[in-house]
């Protein structure tokens, strides 16, 4: 499916469906809601109906009993998969045979070898698949982008990265994210994935990740507690903390041979510390990531622009997310992302 690129037609919204009802779908919706008008939220479905009912009186739109039922309303373009993370691949793959668009929540899925399935899928029907990653959309991390791609640090020596929060130290066993298999490795796909696109978007391709995850203070089964060296094909080292059961935490710092930089990317700070110079402090226009990430969907939906996350990049996220994990009930030992597939 194609929308449509001229005249007013070309104009007219992006009639998207919300697909799995709580937290960050109403996230996305609010940010819908305040955007530029490129996108209306036109049906949602869960299988609670009051969640149904309840999102229908704040955003709008239809309500659909079933995925299924969303996926034959010919009155909908695309999906916004935030279901949970082992349902997505299959989810991104009946979209694509249905010919709608799809934007799903990172991690795009729990193994690379169902992502490369799904986004397959997707190109052979000729559906766009945008996986939200929002975190590059921020003005500090374009910042920080521009400055390497500028050589404005010089060699590359070393990038670490941290997203942290307490969440897991309230969840109960019937949450849907407080188990081993939707949050491998703890943190990793709830905040740690963000991380991780940054590092490769910055750095490149990871050659071996060693990584360590354990159990300290949360209250269900899962680890809390997680860290990770890497090894990025084009020389630099990495590394990657994110921990589940600490206060809210978000940066980036690169370290060059002409400078070295970082981040918070939600704070929407910085600062650049040259070699010969004093270092300058940095506060960044604040963005609605969310809705930039979505109304740039929208716009390749249109045929207007590529969303700036490619399904490449996306499935090697997983696949060094896969690689985390599996060094971790290695003891730690290295762990290539080939091993799950990459080339």
């Amino acid at each position: 499916m194609t929308m449509p690129t001229d005249g007013a037609s070309a104009r007219a919204p992006l009639r998207v469906a919300s697909i799995g009802l709580g937290w960050w779908s109403d996230e996305l919706a609010k940010s819908i809601s305040a955007g530029t008008g490129s996108l209306q939220i036109a049906a949602c479905t869960s299988r609670s109906q009051d969640k149904r009912d309840a999102f229908q009186k704040r955003f709008g739109g239809r309500t659909h009993a079933s995925y299924e039922d969303v996926l034959g309303d010919p009155d909908i373009d695309a999906v916004l998969l935030t279901t949970p993370h082992s349902m997505h691949g299959e989810h991104v793959r009946m979209a694509a045979r249905a010919g709608k668009h799809v934007f799903v929540e990172k991690p795009f899925t729990l193994e690379a070898a169902d992502g490369r399935s799904a986004a397959k899928a997707c190109k052979e029907a000729g559906v766009v698949l945008a996986v939200g990653h929002n975190r590059r959309f921020a003005a500090a991390s374009q910042w920080l982008k521009d400055l390497v791609a500028a050589d404005k640090l010089g060699t590359i020596l070393h990038i670490e990265a941290n997203f942290s929060t307490l969440g897991a130290l309230n969840y109960t066993e019937d949450r849907w994210r407080a188990n081993r298999v939707e949050s491998p490795g703890g943190a990793i796909a709830a905040c740690g994935i963000h991380m991780i696109d940054l590092l490769c978007w910055l750095a490149g391709p990871v050659e071996s990740v060693n990584a360590r995850a354990v159990r300290r203070a949360v209250p269900v089964d899962m680890d809390d507690t997680t860290s990770a060296i890497f090894q990025f094909a084009a020389g630099p080292t990495g590394y990657l903390g994110t921990f589940f059961a600490s206060p809210y935490t978000t940066f980036v710092t690169v370290y060059g041979t002409k400078a070295k930089a970082h981040i918070d990317p939600d704070a929407g700070t910085g600062w650049l510390k040259p070699a010969d110079g004093e270092i300058a402090h940095h506060t960044f226009e604040a963005r609605d990531t969310l809705r930039l990430e979505l109304e740039e969907f929208a716009a390749e939906c249109r045929g207007e622009t590529t969303f700036r996350v490619t399904p490449e990049e996306a499935i090697h996220n997983v696949e060094v997310m896969q690689a985390m994990v599996v060094s971790a009930a290695e003891g730690g030992a290295p762990v290539s992302p080939r091993r799950m597939g990459y080339t």
